[in-house]
């Protein structure tokens, strides 16, 4: 989380740096709060499908149910894996649309900057 809101890659986060994050935490919590419709303090697939559809994500049903099984136990994710999901769907998110430079959804990536890629998030 820190190096998602590291502007000056000093490896640690100023005050400024910390109340951004902080604010970012604050709404993924209660986004996480007004999809957890039976509020048993977690989210399952439907509900994790739907906070990300409202996020901007537009996903497939199998990328839905992979995240849910990386992020969940017996199908239930709670609130610190979804802050855990959250930083890494939007850094994967970030280094996609750096590489996808019309900005159509699409990229071609050679083997090892996939890697590099995926690796460095």
């Amino acid at each position: 989380m820190i190096s998602m809101l590291d502007r000056d890659m000093s490896g640690t986060l100023g005050f400024n740096e910390f109340k951004e994050l902080w604010a970012v935490v604050n709404g993924w919590k209660q986004h996480f709060i007004s999809f957890d419709n039976d509020r048993s303090g977690t989210v399952d697939r439907q509900e994790l499908e739907k906070a990300l559809m409202n996020m901007g994500f537009r996903l497939s049903p199998q990328a839905v149910t992979a995240i849910t099984r990386r992020y969940s136990t017996r199908g239930k994710i709670t609130f610190d894996d979804y802050i855990a999901c959250c930083v890494k769907l939007r850094a994967l998110t970030e280094s996609f649309r750096r590489r996808d430079t019309s900005q159509q959804g699409f990229v071609n990536f050679q083997y090892d900057d996939f890697i590099q890629c995926v690796m460095s998030v």
